[in-house]
């Protein structure tokens, strides 16, 4: 079963999750990773891929979803804004780096736009530097298609149809459908966009703010769709949806379509008038409706004013619902027809910080400051000034209160952590519990330094002892066996005595049967051979009993006790910082409380924040961590369970360069050194080591055989 990976927000790759901030590896975007988007990798990787196929509505939908089930954090949040502004990010030619692309012009700056606003909230430092730095390059692509859309004139009709089919990349039946429409409405004097025309001298890249321009501007939108599959095709869709929701706020806009069979009209489209493009005249009859509807006295009553009251009304009723994206646009369309209305300005930064009438006063906020309570003021009548001036001033006062809060609470959280460890019990028990874990560490150590040099000290002597005594016997000949015996002999038994100094009772049944086989070899010359494999390889499989052993190796199974005594050390600090954490959050309690008591405002305005304590309780608890962190290598060494036994890799160059060594009798010595070397070198034995170990057993191998053939002459 393959394991579920994130993808890149970008370009697409697959990330190498290791923190919160990751940096793609093919497009160098950095992404910033959620515990929520950790929980839904299937439905994150199916948006972003909705995004990069710029079905910003379907990726939206997925984004809502995990939003509604989920406290919202900064990455959601940001690509949620992402689905709203159509951007899409695209490899620049000249540097490689995607950048973004924007679909989806708005005239709500991205800076101000409530879900980016929400995610910079949510983001921690450095998240919040890329989503800063990302969204200011957007607000100058935002700009600059809002002032190109400034300077386009007025469209009547807006024709949206399917340019090129897919599968053929011929151009669509739809193409020479539109193009007649086209020629019609425009010779009854009415200003058409028609792609196809009004973007030939466009780059593709810069379509956007014309077509923008046009939705906006545009009283009717003709839709056309020979298949029922073109209707859905992602520019299509973009585009009549665009406007669907433009006209969900301005009466004065009309939809029309052309279609063979209405039956494979979209579900939006339901009860929408719909021409027949199998019909006679059906082209004829679709303009003269177009026409009648310009014409005609619904777009005069556009023209009129609305009942006040009436819409004021169905504005409030959609703050109230904290429809907040919705509410935006209800909001300017209302001050649009009643540009002096204060309560319409007055709705208007309610729904900015995402709260009700009736929330507002528990808002902690400087409202004073903000343009629409100015405007609101402006156009006030007395009592509404009033009304309006008295939850300013609650709003200001809350907000004085919670930053009074988070100071007090800040330096006393600071002064608790500082003298924590003076002044608690707490505190003092985690001094004591920390000098104990330091010395019950440096017994383990002690016993791993004695473990490796004993080690390689005995393995070196034990080998150079032997090819000392092949050195010997090849120069001399038979004559030398005696001279080998007593000069290579030696060195032998102390490598031998040292190798297994950890267990006594084998130590000295090893070295006595190296004793007499050696002796033996040196004089019974036929079966010399056979004596002599046996003195070389009784101490090797001594060491390998003995090594893996916590019931043979003495010094192994001190070590192990001691590490046990260390895991519950470690165990204790948890305990301890737990508790002080816990105590800290009593305290944070105690505080707000004890600050709310002597003064005027609401219990649950005042609120604890998590960048106060928190920092504070991530402190004490960052001492337990640090501890365990300090000592999991002896722990993972010394304890043998399958969560303590992280071996990170089998071998190593050095293992390997050993191992080429040991075939060469020559350089054979120098093998065992390198050998020896990168075993020491491990110090907490967290690699196997296998070239090393195999380089070690051919010395022994290779040093017998040279025995037994020099013997042999």
């Amino acid at each position: 079963m393959e394991i579920e990976a994130l993808n890149c927000r970008c370009c697409g790759g697959i990330l190498k999750v290791k923190s919160n901030l990751c940096v793609c590896e093919y497009c160098g975007a950095t992404n910033f990773i959620s515990d929520v988007a950790n929980k839904y990798i299937n439905q994150l990787n199916r948006a972003n891929k909705l995004r990069q196929e710029r079905e910003f509505d379907n990726a939206a939908r997925i984004y809502d979803n995990i939003l509604a089930e989920n406290v919202p954090t900064a990455d959601i949040l940001w690509y949620r804004t992402l689905c709203e502004y159509g951007i899409e990010y695209v490899p620049d030619p000249i540097s490689d780096k995607y950048i973004p692309t924007m679909h989806r012009v708005r005239e709500e700056s991205i800076l101000s736009y409530h879900y980016y606003v929400e995610a910079l909230s949510a983001a921690d430092k450095e998240q919040k530097a890329t989503l800063e730095k990302e969204a200011d390059y957007i607000n100058k692509i935002q700009n600059e298609y809002l002032n190109i859309a400034k300077n386009e004139s007025p469209y009547d009709v807006f024709i949206c149809y399917k340019e090129t089919d897919e599968a053929t990349g011929e151009k669509t039946e739809d193409v020479e459908v539109a193009d007649a429409l086209y020629r019609d409405l425009t010779s009854r004097g009415f200003k058409v966009f028609f792609a196809r025309v009004t973007l030939k001298s466009k780059l593709s890249v810069d379509y956007e703010p014309y077509i923008f321009a046009a939705l906006k501007s545009a009283r009717a939108m003709v839709v056309i769709g020979t298949r029922s599959e073109y209707f859905m095709s992602v520019w299509v869709k973009n585009e009549w949806g665009r406007f669907l929701k433009l006209m969900q706020d301005n009466p004065s806009k009309q939809m029309f379509f052309a279609c063979d069979d209405p039956e494979e009209l979209p579900r939006a489209f339901a009860q929408k008038q719909a021409a027949l493009l199998g019909e006679d005249d059906a082209l004829e009859n679709l303009a003269d409706n177009v026409e009648s509807f310009l014409r005609s006295k619904v777009t005069k009553k556009a023209n009129d004013k609305p009942d006040r009251e009436e819409a004021y009304q169905k504005v409030l009723k959609i703050v109230r619902m904290r429809d907040h994206f919705r509410a935006v646009n209800s909001i300017n369309n209302f001050l649009n027809l009643y540009p002096e209305d204060a309560e319409g300005y007055w709705l208007r930064l309610i729904n900015k910080y995402k709260c009700t009438p009736s929330t507002i006063s528990k808002l902690k906020a400087n409202l004073f400051e903000e343009p629409d309570y100015s405007k609101a003021i402006q156009y006030a009548d007395e009592a509404q000034k009033r009304e309006f001036l008295e939850i300013a001033k609650t709003c200001n006062n809350n907000l004085e209160q919670q930053k009074e809060f988070d100071r007090l609470l800040e330096n006393e959280s600071i002064k608790y952590v500082n003298e924590f460890s003076k002044e608690t019990p707490e505190g003092r028990d985690i001094l004591g519990i920390k000098e104990k874990a330091t010395t019950i560490a440096k017994k383990v150590e002690s016993y791993n330094y004695i473990l490796r040099y004993t080690f390689a000290a005995g393995v070196f002597l034990y080998l150079l002892g032997n090819l000392i005594s092949v050195a010997i016997l090849n120069s001399l000949n038979r004559k030398g066996i005696l001279l080998s015996a007593s000069v290579g002999l030696p060195l032998i038994i102390l490598g031998v005595a040292i190798m297994l100094s950890y267990n006594w009772i084998v130590d000295i049944i090893a070295t006595i049967a190296v004793i007499v086989f050696s002796v033996l070899s040196a004089y019974n010359t036929n079966a010399a051979p056979f004596f002599r494999i046996i003195a070389i390889i009784i101490p090797v499989i001594a060491y390998m009993a003995t090594n893996n052993s916590y019931y043979l190796n003495r010094l192994k199974n001190k070590m192990l006790h001691v590490t046990v005594d260390l895991q519950k050390t470690l165990n204790e600090l948890k305990l301890i910082t737990d508790k002080a954490s816990t105590k800290l959050s009593q305290f944070a309690s105690d505080l707000l409380k004890e600050f709310k008591k002597n003064r005027i405002i609401e219990n649950n305005v005042i609120e604890i924040h998590d960048d106060d304590y928190f920092k504070a309780q991530t402190k004490i608890k960052e001492i337990y961590k640090d501890e365990a962190k300090k000592y999991d290598a002896l722990i993972n060494m010394s304890i043998p369970t399958e969560t303590g036994s992280k071996v990170k890799r089998t071998d190593s160059a050095l293992g390997l360069i050993a191992l080429i060594f040991s075939f060469i009798p020559a350089l054979n010595i120098i093998g065992a050194g390198i050998a020896i070397y990168d075993i020491l070198a491990d110090k907490h034995r967290q690699y196997t080591h296998v070239g090393s170990v195999a380089s070690l057993l051919l010395d022994m191998f290779v040093i017998a055989c040279l025995y037994i053939m020099l013997m042999a002459i």
